[in-house]
């Protein structure tokens, strides 16, 4: 068979599975097959496969058909410019998060004028590692602690970290928020210079928590609920639970001015604002400000809350 025919074929079983773009998506899964760029695909559209490529691409239709994300049959996604090794352990970085790292980036130029050291953020729930390695291969005086509560997740984090070249700046940790653990795996073994809850050692913290309430996660599409990790998605009972307690430990000490910055759901804007005014009242915070941030749909995806 040829390039175009197997990506016909291909193109038939996913319209048949009700793939949105199946003809896109035959083409990348040959893209990848091939090891090409979708315009070397199209000026060879008329050269045969070999039968073991064929065997391989039938392979993959067949797994994006039961709805497996490209990205985790690739075990490659692209954010912020950069391409990132993802596995089942992780979610998968979307183009809406990027709002994330461009606050984040606005924030350090603003910072770097004042600051004699490295500016300190603290990254919870890395995943992939995507939002904090973003930032790190745009800003030179960083030091960046990425922390997951999950050591698979950290692996994938150690292994786009070293393949984009940030070591110096990036440290995986573990961190759980919930139980209040941290840890430097064994893999990792860095200095920690400081406890991981004692938010007042960083001036940005910076997390895409998980925010789908419990009760939604079934609703979702089968390409999240059936391959991206539950735990990183569910946010509890009404998906503010993850919120609650980076507030919580975000007042506790505030000696210095500092900024977090978080993804939401767009849909609980009024709900994270009611939680900032519950969590910062009378906590004598001489200032406190909090701003929400327009996505690439112009939605509400992020809050940055600066205090101190």
């Amino acid at each position: 068979m040829s390039v175009y025919e197997l990506i016909k074929w291909g193109e038939a079983r996913l319209k048949n599975e009700s793939i949105l773009n199946p003809f896109n998506e035959s083409a990348c899964i040959m893209k990848h097959v091939l090891r090409k760029t979708l315009e070397e695909i199209i000026v060879s559209y008329n050269d045969k496969i070999a039968g073991s490529k064929i065997n391989l691409f039938e392979k993959l239709i067949e797994r994006r058909s039961k709805r497996e994300p490209f990205a985790y049959i690739a075990n490659k996604k692209e954010f912020y410019s950069l391409d990132f090794f993802v596995g089942k352990s992780v979610l998968i970085p979307r183009p809406d998060t990027e709002c994330l790292v461009d606050e984040a980036l606005k924030e350090i130029k603003r910072l770097s004028g004042g600051l004699k050291r490295k500016i300190s953020i603290l990254d919870i729930g890395t995943g992939s590692g995507a939002i904090a390695i973003s930032i790190a291969k745009n800003s030179d005086n960083v030091i960046i602690y990425a922390a997951d509560n999950s050591i698979r997740s950290l692996n994938a984090a150690k292994k786009n970290i070293i393949a984009n070249g940030v070591r110096e700046k990036v440290v995986p940790v573990y961190f759980d928020i919930i139980k209040l653990k941290s840890y430097a795996p064994a893999f990792i073994n860095p200095v920690l210079d400081f406890n991981m809850a004692d938010f007042d050692n960083f001036d940005i913290i910076i997390s895409n928590p998980p925010y789908i309430e419990s009760g939604e996660l079934k609703e979702l599409d089968d390409d999240i609920k059936l391959y991206e990790p539950v735990n990183a998605l569910n946010g509890g009972r009404d998906g503010l639970k993850f919120y609650r307690k980076i507030f919580d430990y975000a007042v506790l000490k505030t000696n210095k001015t500092k900024t977090l910055i978080l993804e939401i759901d767009y849909r609980k804007k009024s709900e994270i604002y009611s939680l900032f005014n519950e969590k910062f009242k009378n906590k004598n915070i001489k200032f406190k400000n909090l701003t929400f941030i327009n996505d690439l749909n112009n939605k509400e995806r992020a809050v940055k809350i600066t205090y101190g």
